[in-house]
């Protein structure tokens, strides 16, 4: 072959490979920096006030660990709790949880008993800024600027007496755990 032939060739290859490599050639391009700010996560929790709270039945103020329940009994729980809910969009859901009321022992047909009966009548009520609702769940939502509020908490709990299904003689004796009563706060996502 000829000088001319190959070099020829040898350009043509050349020219191929750069239009091969058409991408890598730098396009134009352009950018700035946007006014930008910081921001911070709010904030959800519930907390029990200092002086802790109060116990009645049927009216009067009573001892807990001290008394025997018997049908026809209401007692009812009342506490100021700090509630914080911070956030401008937040809403959430004040309940009481469905572990609250246990029985003393759970292989105790008895304590079994008197638990289903106590727990299917515990009602939680709260009221206090920013608390909506009627129940069995409340909601919460801060108010502007408002970090921490105190709402008070009231539960009532009653064990039935008269017509109660199959009678309530299954729970005599029977046992069971209040210190599990738990009030939860949790967010609402739409």
């Amino acid at each position: 072959m000829n000088k001319i032939v190959k070099a020829s060739i040898a350009t043509t290859a050349g020219v191929v490979l750069l239009l091969g490599g058409a991408g890598t050639f730098a396009t134009w391009n352009s950018s700035t920096q946007t006014q930008g700010a910081s921001i911070v996560s709010g904030n959800l929790v519930v907390e029990p006030s200092s002086a802790g709270g109060s116990w009645t039945a049927n009216g009067a103020p009573i001892s807990i660990a001290d008394y025997a329940i018997v049908p026809g009994d209401v007692l009812i729980y009342t506490e100021t709790m700090k509630v914080g809910a911070e956030g401008d969009s937040l809403s959430a859901t004040l309940a009481l949880t469905d572990s609250s009321i246990a029985p003393a022992d759970s292989g105790n047909d008895a304590d079994r008993a008197l638990a289903g009966y106590l727990d299917d009548s515990a009602e939680l009520t709260a009221s206090g800024p920013g608390i909506s609702g009627t129940g069995p769940t409340f909601t919460v939502t801060p108010g502007a600027g408002v970090i921490s509020q105190d709402v008070t908490v009231t539960v009532r709990i009653e064990f039935p007496a008269g017509d109660v299904a199959g009678g309530n003689n299954d729970a005599m004796n029977g046992a069971v755990t209040l210190d599990a009563l738990t009030v939860s706060l949790t967010q609402n996502i739409d």
